[in-house]
């Protein structure tokens, strides 16, 4: 933490505390099961690349766009090159989504996918109360992945994924560290159509030590990232140029509420605190579409609909297109995907450069 004036360091309390109240809003809230982005790991949640977003993210079940393991760690069997992505965001209110992905064919039946996605909002304006500049603060959160996917079979492809993730909030909270599994399938039912599922997120959490801040109850907790449960389906119409994809997906999400109730019975009231732990779920639909509009251009579009509870609160609609660049030692491709944010509230320009050897 920085050292401030010593005119303001009385102040230094209050300012931690407003800090800190946008972490522990993750515990207070009451109404964690309306707002799915208020669990742990929500950034890396939003999407992978242009390419999956600008299909709405239903990309369970999709092999034809290159591998994106990140949605199910089976698709890292279907790679035939060597495949380099790199993604950047462009998004209001000092955000920032960037991410790097590399897949490649372990030969005779297998593939790796490793991927690295970073998170991050800059520029909080720290100030006393009363309002005297103190600080620039900034959080950063990192997820990186390597996922492992196999064909036992001709139509048949399954893989696992192991995910690393970090955070970065506040110097007095203790950065947490949170390891979490997926598996998943891919079923090749005919040339047109692909099946897909997985489980993501398992035995993930973070661990939160706020004891140097708060201490009391809510020192030392763990907060869950939810448990996904995704079944998807892929159709292509290769004669029309033509992709279709669905998916539908659906979280165990763990949380605690706490009360507080005032205790005369002494005759001096006293606030007593209870911690109870829930366990709620959400149900979501995703659907994209891509058609290819020239040899060198594709088109997509999709529909993220978010939690069906709160439709018109979650849903997001993208759009976007692939450039595909005429070099010759390589095939390459410029992609862009426009996303517009839950109720309209911002919008993310997403830009990505594959390069395929």
């Amino acid at each position: 933490m920085m050292n401030f004036p010593e005119q303001t360091r009385a102040f230094t309390l209050p300012l931690r505390s407003a800090l800190l109240l946008c972490l522990m809003s993750l515990f207070f809230s009451a109404d964690l099961m309306a707002q799915n982005g208020g669990f742990a790991g929500a950034f890396s949640r939003m999407g992978f690349g242009p390419r999956g977003m600008g299909m709405g993210n239903a990309m369970t079940a999709v092999h034809q766009q290159g591998v994106f393991a990140h949605y199910n760690p089976a698709l890292a069997s279907t790679v035939t090159d060597t495949e380099f992505d790199f993604s950047a965001s462009s998004m209001s209110l000092d955000r920032q989504l960037n991410m790097l992905n590399v897949a490649f064919m372990l030969p005779p039946n297998a593939g790796i996918n490793i991927g690295l996605i970073h998170a991050g909002v800059s520029d909080f304006d720290g100030r006393t109360v009363s309002g005297v500049p103190t600080a620039r603060f900034s959080t950063n959160e990192f997820k990186a992945f390597i996922a492992f996917g196999l064909n036992p079979g001709r139509k048949l492809s399954l893989g696992f994924s192991a995910n690393l993730y970090y955070a970065s909030y506040f110097d007095d909270v203790d950065n947490p560290l949170a390891f979490g599994l997926d598996i998943g399938f891919l079923y090749r039912a005919s040339e047109r159509l692909s099946i897909g599922g997985t489980v993501q997120d398992m035995f993930a959490n973070y661990t939160w030590n706020t004891s140097a801040v708060y201490g009391g109850s809510l020192s030392n907790r763990s907060d869950n990232f939810p448990v996904r449960f995704k079944l998807g389906a892929a159709y292509e119409l290769p004669e029309y140029n033509l992709l279709f994809s669905a998916d539908f997906e659906t979280r165990s999400q763990s949380s605690f509420i706490q009360e507080r109730q005032v205790d005369v019975t002494p005759g001096q009231p006293v606030i007593r605190s209870t911690l109870t732990d829930i366990t709620t779920g959400s149900s979501m639909i995703r659907f994209g579409t891509q058609y290819g509009i020239h040899e060198r251009i594709d088109l997509r579009a999709g529909w993220d609909a978010g939690d069906l509870s709160y439709l018109a609160e979650s849903q997001r609609f993208m759009g976007g297109f692939s450039l595909k660049l005429p070099l010759r030692n390589f095939n390459s491709a410029i992609d862009y995907t426009f996303v517009r944010e839950p109720e309209g509230i911002s919008y993310m320009h997403v830009f990505a450069l594959r390069i395929i050897r």
